[in-house]
């Protein structure tokens, strides 16, 4: 595994903020995508993106079923080990390679979902069994999407836990190296770990956001430490109270969702969302799960 470079990083940051700013993009009413234009950027840094076989806008027409297959051929890759997605993921959680926060659950997803044809949710407009969906009418059809968007957003730091994320994901990390965490990220995710498990009683998931700012053990904004204590939940580390989650087995996204029904704190917010937002402090860490995800950090 080769260690991440972050001054390099950074300077990849710095483009890409640029080039994927709001005032920088044009909408394609025909395929209904947004595209972002090239001239934003300096020659020198449009050769630096080349370099790293960066693609400014990468179109694709996808639909339900190529989106599973090509995720689930992935999920049997060697180049996507669990290890590697947990080491990446701390790393994300020590804030040295923020790219590595969608690794754990699309490394899991791919290991774990079933094939399948598009089955409509009970309640939503989403394949009931993966949460695919679209804007479309037809949903589990074809349809455009701009998915160096997508990529962008996976190096900012953020939890891109929808399929075509997953897909994303996947698809540029069998083209880059494996990252090591530092002792640092190491160590700030323990401390992340004890310090849940250290929770009160009653405490719930936005008191304990509160109290884990306050702490200063996370590096970055309220959305970086809600994608990290989602994505832990995810994978059963923190557990909830309306449904069991093992991260090897596969949960489909109906019975996922559908327990928001009975808690308070997801009634008329987008923000807080299942399996997180039923945690609860006197749950606190399932050290098993820990153990066999990040047994070799702990």
């Amino acid at each position: 595994m080769t260690t991440n470079n972050n001054k390099l990083y950074k300077q990849k940051l710095k483009i890409l903020k640029k080039l994927y700013h709001y005032q920088n993009s044009d909408y394609d009413a025909t395929r209904q995508v947004i595209i972002y234009r090239e001239e934003a950027v300096t020659p020198d840094e449009r050769e630096r993106l080349q370099q790293d076989h960066w693609k400014i806008n990468e179109i694709i027409s996808i639909d339900h079923n190529t989106l599973i297959e090509s995720i689930r051929v992935w999920g049997q890759d060697e180049q996507l080990s669990l290890e590697r997605a947990s080491a990446e993921f701390i790393a994300a959680v020590g804030g040295s390679y923020p790219r590595g926060m969608t690794t754990l659950h699309s490394t899991l997803f791919a290991k774990t979902v079933p094939e399948h044809d598009y089955q409509p949710a009970r309640r939503l407009i989403a394949c009931g069994v993966c949460g695919f969906s679209t804007s479309n009418t037809t949903p589990h059809d074809g349809h455009w999407s701009n998915i160096a968007s997508i990529r962008n957003s996976l190096y900012q730091g953020r939890l891109y836990h929808s399929v075509i994320g997953v897909y994303t994901d996947l698809q540029e990390r069998l083209t880059l190296p494996a990252v090591s965490p530092t002792e640092e990220d190491i160590n700030v995710f323990r401390n992340l770990l004890h310090h849940l498990d250290q929770a009160h009683e009653d405490e719930t998931p936005g008191s304990y956001e509160k109290r884990l700012t306050a702490a200063k053990l996370i590096k970055g904004n309220a959305g970086t430490r809600r994608d990290i204590l989602q994505t832990l939940a995810i994978a059963g580390i923190l557990p909830n109270s309306q449904i069991s989650l093992d991260p090897l087995t596969w949960t489909s996204f109906e019975d996922m969702v559908d327990p928001e029904v009975n808690l308070n704190n997801t009634k008329g917010r987008s923000d807080m969302e299942m399996p997180w937002a039923a945690w609860e402090g006197k749950l606190r860490v399932n050290w098993d799960q820990a153990r066999l995800l990040f047994g070799a950090y702990l």
